[in-house]
């Protein structure tokens, strides 16, 4: 846990000549005393950094309307030693991406994919392809396309990005690849489906899902990122998917996903539901 305290320093002429210059995606931005910001953001070469914005706050030019959550900057910062914080010297907006604030179903769709990349990285840790994936995740939602969807297509990326991809091209105890025949169900804890033959009289806590939810799942874990967008997932779909993927998330980080409770109070065609 950082001590704010202790890291919101003054920077020195040495430091200042390390600035370097980052594409990044804002995850976290807080106050800290009268005019300053402390960013929690995610580049692609340094993954997550946490810093300081001096005078941000009463900024006019550096930082104004930069610094929201989701958006997408070009940041110049040093690299945070010794468990300081990097300083931020400026910003420059690339995305404001603006829908993911103004939709309620986008910003509890960006809000949960926020919390899974604060679980999963640690500070000056990250994988590149979690940056792009982020960015794609976000144009995504920015340009309409379907949140729940979009959703189902970045976590079946990320738990692959962070080393944990779900099996599901074969059951691995009989090794049999999905066929038409049988049923499956996935297991969070061993991170792969089963077929019905071989968890006949096993644990019976796992997630079901149909031979079309699988193989829409097995072809977004293949296919170019650039391209998923085209998969089709019928509601049905979704909704096994949504599932199977929140139990895996749960599992994985052993707590709750917080943000994925809001999910649950939005109807399928984002209208919000009434409380009982």
């Amino acid at each position: 846990m950082f001590e704010i305290h202790q890291m919101a320093t003054a920077v020195s002429d040495r430091n200042s000549k390390q600035q370097l210059e980052s594409a990044a995606i804002i995850l976290d931005c807080r106050e800290h005393g009268e005019s300053d910001l402390i960013v929690t953001f995610f580049c692609r070469h340094h993954g997550r950094l946490t810093g300081i914005a001096k005078g941000a706050k009463r900024s006019k030019k550096r930082f104004v309307n930069k610094l929201e959550i989701f958006t997408s900057l070009r940041i110049r910062h040093t690299i945070p030693k010794n468990n300081r914080l990097a300083f931020i010297a400026e910003a420059e907006l690339v995305e404001s991406f603006l829908t993911l604030r103004q939709d309620f179903l986008c910003y509890i769709t960006a809000s949960i994919i926020r919390e899974f990349t604060l679980l999963a990285t640690h500070e000056m840790e990250g994988d590149e392809e979690l940056y792009p994936l982020l960015v794609w995740a976000f144009t995504s939602l920015d340009n309409g396309r379907p949140p729940r969807a979009i959703l189902i297509l970045f976590l079946i990326r990320f738990y692959t990005a962070i080393g944990y991809s779900p099996q599901l091209h074969r059951c691995p105890d009989c090794s049999q690849e999905i066929n038409e025949t049988e049923t499956y169900t996935f297991f969070p804890a061993a991170g792969t489906i089963r077929c019905s033959i071989c968890n006949k009289g096993k644990e019976s806590n796992g997630s079901p899902l149909t031979l079309g939810t699988i193989r829409s799942l097995a072809a977004a874990q293949d296919q170019p990122l650039n391209r998923i967008h085209r998969l089709h997932l019928s509601r049905h779909c979704q909704k096994e998917a949504l599932t199977f993927l929140h139990h895996y998330g749960r599992q994985l980080f052993q707590r709750e996903i917080i943000s994925w409770s809001f999910l649950d109070t939005i109807s399928p065609k984002g209208k919000r539901n009434k409380p009982q």
